[in-house]
């Protein structure tokens, strides 16, 4: 068999998701109302509190409206942006609609409690009654709830491999890796058991999630699913084949994969995957990833020692400190593992993960629960530069993230700077002092972000551009 080009195939153009404005409107109408009643409740709150059980039911009944408002309001928007991410199974289909209404009548007495909790008055009284604290935990352990619902209701609504490749004819992006790391949420391979399983808890995004929504602008990213899971791991979207057939199916996506990313591990079936990628592909299609891996088999090691030479040693992880200073501080500056990315002389280039340095444009993915994605995406970007790969410079650009800040933080200009507009956020900024100002330029600014099409929202509003498929 003759071997595939040298070089990583040429971006196919993606065909635009089509897009409803009709469906925006009332997505955006369901989530006024919502709101609409939440202020009400808000109002009324404080204006007629103590109130009789009888009364407190109303609001209670009013609070669960608005949050299912809410929810309704959000599916149908995201179906009028192109972005209803769903399984062909119609089943599987139902269960993530059913699972996001559950959600949002889990997070409703939540809501209600963070009402109350806002009004000095209302919390005043809360605290004297002692019952402040048990709903503050309670409202804490059904974020938890309403985070993990989230999560599942995605697995639920899962590409599989084969209908992500049907919607994006792209050269795939094949990403193999040991079933143990599916799932892990920390890179740093040097924390406790003990960290590791509370973090577990809180299912944060992993790092192949974060992996793969970067690798999605050069093609669909697929991979073998784990045999037996009931739901596949949010990220790479899973293909599953029987124990006699995997090796002819990987070597099948890998001869037309425009990347093949290898995440290093033990498993004995990785070797020999590392074997048929050296063999089989040109090294500028192969990327290592080396993150938060407790130890790599002795034969893998050696292997890639023989192959990388002294640029492996510069992607593996350091060893952190011991003892009870280790327990207080972490140096962020450490490397906690590396990606081995490969120039078109096949010379093999070193990529550290480190922490740090942490810019302000970092600071979204940490407050939604995105801990390596920072890390992630900056050493990935300099791999994208070193392969000439698109979206090395745009990575994450959502037009999602850019509408909620707007809204939540659209006095600040958060919104600019996160698309690169910093001039424009400055401007915000200094237009703070005239009341309400900025406040409603935020909204009218998230209003625009979802009224617009994609490609629109790129040419218009980021200085950075996407050639992202996402929102």
């Amino acid at each position: 068999m003759s071997p595939p080009p040298s070089s990583v195939p040429a971006p196919v153009a993606i065909a635009p998701q089509r897009e409803d404005r009709r469906l925006k409107a009332l997505g955006l109408v369901l989530l006024a109302a919502g709101g609409a009643c939440l202020a009400w409740l808000s109002n009324h709150l404080s204006v007629e509190w103590p109130v009789s059980p009888a009364r407190f039911a109303v609001f209670a009944a009013i609070c669960v409206m608005a949050a299912n408002l809410l929810a309704v309001g959000l599916l149908v928007l995201a179906a009028g942006c192109g972005k209803t991410h769903s399984a062909s199974a119609p089943g599987r289909r139902r269960a993530a609609v059913l699972l996001r209404i559950v959600l949002a009548n889990v997070l409703a007495p939540a809501v209600l409690f963070t009402i109350i909790s806002q009004d000095p008055e209302l919390a005043a009284e809360a605290e004297r009654q002692g019952w402040d604290a048990w709903v503050a935990g309670i409202s804490a352990a059904l974020l938890v709830i309403g985070w993990r619902l989230w999560r599942r209701s995605r697995q639920y609504g899962a590409l599989g491999a084969d209908e992500a490749m049907a919607r994006d004819r792209r050269a795939p992006v094949l990403y193999l890796r040991s079933f143990v790391d599916d799932g892990e949420a920390v890179i740093d391979g040097s924390v406790s058991a003990l960290v590791r399983r509370g973090t577990k808890i809180f299912a944060p995004v992993t790092p192949e999630q974060e992996m793969a929504e970067i690798l999605a602008h050069v093609g669909p990213v697929v991979a073998i699913g784990k045999p037996g899971e009931p739901l596949p791991e949010l990220g790479a979207a899973r293909l599953y084949v029987s124990d006699d057939q995997w090796q002819a199916k990987v070597i099948e996506l890998m001869d037309k994969a425009a990347l093949v990313v290898i995440r290093l591990g033990a498993s004995p079936g990785l070797l020999w995957e590392i074997e048929q990628s050296l063999e089989r592909l040109p090294r500028r299609r192969i990327i290592f990833a080396v993150l938060g891996s407790a130890a790599l088999a002795p034969a893998l090691a050696a292997r890639l020692a023989a192959v990388l030479g002294p640029t492996f040693e510069l992607v593996l992880p350091q060893p952190a400190p011991v003892g009870w200073l280790a327990a207080l501080y972490r140096d962020p500056r450490r490397r906690i593992g590396g990606f081995v990315c490969f120039a078109a002389d096949a010379t093999a280039c070193a990529v550290p993960v480190q922490l740090w340095p942490m810019h302000w444009q970092d600071v979204p993915y940490l407050v939604m629960a995105r801990p390596s994605a920072a890390p992630l995406r900056r050493a990935l970007r300099e791999v994208f530069a070193r392969l000439e790969l698109p979206g090395s410079d745009s990575a994450g650009r959502s037009r999602a993230v850019a509408a909620l800040l707007a809204v939540f933080f659209g006095w600040s200009g958060a919104h600019w700077f996160y698309l690169g507009r910093r001039r424009l956020g400055v401007i915000y900024i200094l237009t703070i002092p005239l009341l309400f100002a900025p406040l409603f330029l935020g909204f009218w600014d998230a209003f625009r972000f979802i009224w617009i099409d994609r490609a629109e929202f790129d040419s218009r509003f980021s200085a950075l551009g996407s050639t992202s498929p996402g929102a």
